[in-house]
């Protein structure tokens, strides 16, 4: 009796709906997902049931795959979803962005990892350096006799090479005489504004009670012509050491060396490592105001920078700064460097300095893209002293009028009579 009952309820429906699939007006299962589909969408997401006209023949997969495409990120999208020939494949996104999250996390957990390796490198090559440096290092010693410094050499008190207003307010003249622009950069005229570059006050600001001055290379393992690879007192580091040694004993500041390496496997990536020092350096010594990166420069083989000052011969030194801005892509905003001006004045009033001194000493500042670790604080100078055809003496008598042109700037002695 329940089984009659059953087909004289149902039977009539069964045989319509039978009828109606064979006469193509309806597909039960198409229409039951289509209605099914849309409750769910209206419930959790509506806005998928509104499109442009332009979708509004598409099937319901189709849609749902467009609007997906317009709202889910395309690195999940692209990786995620694939078309073969008409069909879509369509995956977890949820399972998706927990793949990508824990992808993300480990890539952090290596970055960490890494920058503690390097700084724990750095640090065990700073304490072996530091022994070299006082085991081999004759040069440095003999620096803790203030007497030992200034024999052979005496600072100059008077100007050796005047420029006149006029000449130093015409932007084509300092372009000419004073700068050097890579290909790849150029300066604007406004950043050559004489007021501006001898209107900045790059006297420091406290007293050597705390450290004033840091002295590093990003470039550790660059030699001279007789340099020995196995003695880092030979090198750019050693000659890094002197210059700090002059600037304590015979102009009373308080300099820190950090004699970290980050170029010994490979100069790739150089600056971004040698960021990673640098920022700890800073943290732990925030009073530092002054930043140079000492470097040796590379010329052509026959080619030797020298110059003979009081009876003595000495490498030539360039003075360098990054622009930030190249003509290809115009500002590096992604390399954002809030110091450009000042960097350019601290360089500007250097060279002028060393040009008034010590004629000749000096080659024109050298401009380029990048910024180089030059954004850390206004104060910052990149200068390449000497070069491969130089000799390890050349390079130390160079640091001794370099000490006394750092000086004058920072004492504010290079305006005196301006």
């Amino acid at each position: 009796m329940v089984g009659l009952f059953f087909f004289l309820l149902f039977g009539p429906l069964a045989i319509q709906a039978v009828d109606d699939i064979k006469e193509d007006r309806i597909s039960v299962r198409k229409e039951i997902n289509k209605v099914l589909a849309e409750q769910v969408m209206e419930l959790y997401h509506p806005y998928l049931l509104y499109g442009c006209e332009e979708n509004a023949e598409k099937t319901l997969a189709e849609k749902l795959i467009i609007y997906i495409s317009d709202n889910i990120p395309f690195q999940y999208l692209g990786q995620e979803m694939k078309k073969n020939n008409d069909m879509v494949e369509v995956v977890d996104f949820k399972e998706v962005q927990e793949e990508q999250y824990k992808r993300e996390d480990a890539t952090d957990l290596e970055q960490k990892a890494l920058e503690e390796a390097v700084l724990a490198e750095n640090q065990k090559k700073e304490e072996n350096l530091d022994v070299q440096l006082q085991e081999k290092g004759a040069e440095s010693q003999a620096l803790s006799n203030t007497q030992e410094i200034a024999n052979g050499f005496v600072p100059t008190k008077q100007k050796q090479a005047v420029y006149l207003p006029t000449q130093l307010q015409n932007v084509e003249f300092m372009k000419k005489n004073f700068y050097t622009e890579d290909a790849t950069t150029m300066i604007k005229d406004e950043q050559l504004s004489y007021e501006i570059l001898m209107g900045y006050d790059a006297v420091l600001k406290q007293g050597a009670q705390a450290p004033q001055i840091l002295i590093y290379h990003t470039h550790s393992q660059e030699g001279y012509i007789d340099s020995d690879p196995q003695d880092a007192a030979t090198t750019i580091m050693g000659v890094g050491e002197y210059l700090c040694a002059i600037l304590r004993a015979e102009y009373g500041f308080n300099v820190i060396h950090h004699m970290g390496m980050y170029d010994v496997e490979s100069r790739d990536d150089a600056y971004a490592k040698a960021a990673v020092g640098l920022e700890e350096v800073l943290a732990k010594n925030p009073s530092i105001e002054v930043i140079i990166d000492l470097h040796r420069d590379a010329v052509n083989g026959n080619r030797k920078l020298v110059t003979n000052i009081q009876g003595m011969e000495m490498a030539q030194f360039m003075f360098f700064n990054g622009l930030s801005y190249t003509r290809a892509r115009g500002e590096l905003t992604s390399l954002p460097n809030p110091y450009i001006q000042e960097n350019l004045a601290f360089a500007f009033q250097m060279k002028l300095t060393a040009d008034e001194y010590y004629p000749g000493l000096t080659r024109k500042t050298y401009l380029k893209g990048y910024r180089y670790n030059l954004q850390y604080r206004p104060k910052s100078l990149l200068i390449e002293l000497g070069a491969q055809t130089n000799t390890v003496e050349e390079a130390m008598n160079a640091c001794r009028p370099l000490a006394h042109i750092i000086s004058m700037v920072l004492k504010g002695e290079n305006k005196h009579g301006q």
